[in-house]
């Protein structure tokens, strides 16, 4: 049986890329076969999801009912709509990230489950765009690396998932802003990238740093670095 102890995994990242790249031919090869898919997947300890370009979960395994959506089934519902308030940032910005084109996005966050158990998680997300099924966009497969004991240095990363929850919620224009600071670029040349005044500029980004709480540019710098560090986007810097 492929997959994970649900509480610990030693199993080394090759190794789970080696089997989720297996996991995503056989589930292309059945989809062109016009086969079934659940046999493919009931088999794993991991949790498993095949998910619409809007959100919308078309198929999943036992093992991601129990983690992520509880006693209601999530097979026709949108992730947004139940998953953890710890876990929607980084799913959503992966999901983008798919859909923008990349063919594979891996990384390793801190969330909640529906238990409230605290985990450090290693997911994997595959596109299955040009795959010839009808609908779904990609398939996502989350393992559990540890549930963690209620220590700061976790605390600290789910803090920062809140307030990338709060980044997620600027507007575009915000966040351009906040990405031309966390560069180094001076008020004038911003004005200048983004073709509007000096004090456009300072407005959007004082209203940017009201919205994620830090008082002062510096600060603002240090949150976007801590954004890309922790994977939740490359800004380039």
């Amino acid at each position: 049986m492929i997959g994970s102890n649900p509480e610990r995994v030693h199993t080394g990242e090759s190794s789970f890329q080696a089997e989720v790249g297996q996991l995503v031919k056989d589930l292309v090869g059945a989809i062109r076969a016009h086969n079934p898919l659940n046999p493919l997947i009931d088999g794993w300890h991991d949790a498993i999801y095949l998910k619409s370009a809007d959100g919308q979960i078309l198929l999943t395994n036992k093992a991601y009912e129990h983690v992520f959506s509880g006693n209601i089934s999530s097979v026709g519902r949108f992730s947004s709509d139940y998953l953890n308030e710890t876990i929607k940032p980084v799913a959503q910005s992966s999901d983008v990230l798919i859909l923008q084109g990349c063919t594979s996005v891996e990384f390793e966050h801190v969330a909640r489950d529906k238990h409230g158990r605290m985990l450090l998680l290693r997911s994997i997300k595959r596109s299955l765009l040009g795959s010839g099924h009808t609908r779904a966009a990609m398939v996502g497969v989350t393992r559990i690396i540890e549930v963690q004991a209620e220590n700061p240095g976790a605390l600290r990363l789910l803090d920062l998932s809140r307030v990338w929850e709060a980044y997620s919620n600027l507007d575009d224009r915000e966040r351009k802003v906040t990405v031309l600071v966390a560069k180094g670029e001076s008020v004038k040349d911003m004005a200048k990238i983004l073709d509007v005044s000096d004090k456009t500029i300072e407005n959007r980004r004082n209203a940017a740093m009201k919205k994620l709480g830090v008082e002062n540019q510096a600060g603002l710098i240090r949150l976007m670095v801590r954004f890309q560090d922790n994977g939740f986007q490359d800004f380039g810097l």
